[in-house]
Order: structure tokens, then sequence, then C-alpha cells
């Protein structure tokens, strides 16, 4: 889990078309003409959570629990509302807006994990001109990667409980960078630089 300052090609260009879609989710959570078009409910802040494909659907209602569960709401506000990017409709109010990109196979449907260690980082935020992003990007392969013991022989709904709580916490880690604009990590619980499967696994977290 990291901030990644020096990005390659590929992560400028990502970079780029996520500081233009920030100013544009900011005008639609903020703009009173869709108010005016379809009246809705405000909230203080919107979190979007965009999954890989329509299949990992099956994941949302275990990880919005355990989102909702988790420290994020405590570095948000009370009145944050979870959706999906398929939930978000013209109208929506709100005075901050974060967005939760999951990569790679969120659907728990295989039993099978890869055994050797991830590849890179389990989350990450990308900072552009000095500012981090407020968008938070999770690899589902990765985590399921390192967890690999703790999804062993285990059925779909418990492989989906342990992947959500796991990536609730990664979202808890790169949320901090974000709210607080800072790329430093702590010593401690889940700010550290690299945290274990028991770091995203346990109930009580520092």
């Amino acid at each position: 889990m990291r901030v990644l300052l020096e990005l390659s090609k590929i992560l400028q260009a990502a970079a780029r078309r996520r500081a233009v879609l920030a100013p544009l989710l900011s005008l639609l959570f903020t703009s009173p003409v869709f108010a005016a078009q379809q009246p809705a409910e405000a909230y203080d802040t919107v979190v979007i959570v965009d999954f890989p494909s329509p299949s990992s659907s099956g994941f949302w209602p275990v990880l919005k629990s355990e989102l909702e569960r988790s420290e994020t709401p405590k570095l948000l506000t009370a009145s944050a509302l979870w959706i999906t990017r398929d939930e978000f409709q013209k109208g929506m109010e709100s005075k901050h807006g974060y967005e939760i990109l999951l990569h790679g196979d969120c659907r728990m449907a295989a039993s099978g994990a890869s055994r050797n260690p991830p590849r890179g980082p389990l989350g990450w935020v990308l900072m552009v001109n000095g500012q981090i992003q407020p968008f938070v990007h999770v690899d589902c392969d990765r985590v399921r990667q390192m967890l690999h013991r703790e999804l062993r022989d285990k059925t779909i709904a418990e492989r989906r409980r342990i992947l959500a709580r796991a990536v609730s916490r990664i979202v808890v880690h790169e949320m901090t960078h974000i709210v607080t604009q800072s790329p430093l990590h702590g010593a401690s619980g889940l700010e550290k630089a690299r945290v274990s499967s028991s770091d995203l696994l346990a109930y009580k977290t520092d």
C-alpha cells in the first residue's frame, strides 16, 4: 500500500484521466442544476465503489457492510453514502466525493489462490501536482494472493467476508492519505507501510 509519486506512463495517463474526472465528480456532487431537475437527498460525502465487472456484484453487500463498520466513516462523516457506480444518480448532492476502484477478480468464485507473495501494492492512491487525488485503488488479485492460507478450504460466503474485511482495511489506509493529504506512514496499525494478513483481518485495529 503506497502513494505513487513517480508514475509510469500508464499510471500517468490514468492520473490525468482521474485529475480531469475529479472536478467533474465535484460538479456532479454539488451542482444545484441537477437538484432542481430531480430532487434527491443531500449527503455530506458520497463514496462510489467501481467494480471491475458486473459479475462482482455479489461481493458488494458484504463489502458495503465491512466499509460501514471500518474506521473509514470516522475519517469522513456519519452521513457518508456508500454506493456502486450503477447506483449513482443525477441529483445526488454532496460536499465531498471519493471513488474506490477495485481491480482484478473480486468474485471469489474460485477457492484457489496463488501461494506466491503479491507483486506490487495491495492498494494505492495517486499524487498529481502535489495533491493526493480522491481515488483509492485496490487490487483484489493481490489481496487474494496475500490471504491464500485464510481463504483455503472456505465456502464462497466465507471467502467473500474475508476478502471484504481486508479490502475495507486497505481502503482505511488509503483514505487516510487522501483525507490528511499526507504520503507518510505510521509505525503501527493500519497506517504502516507494509501490513500483514493479521492486520487486515483483525477484529480490532490499532
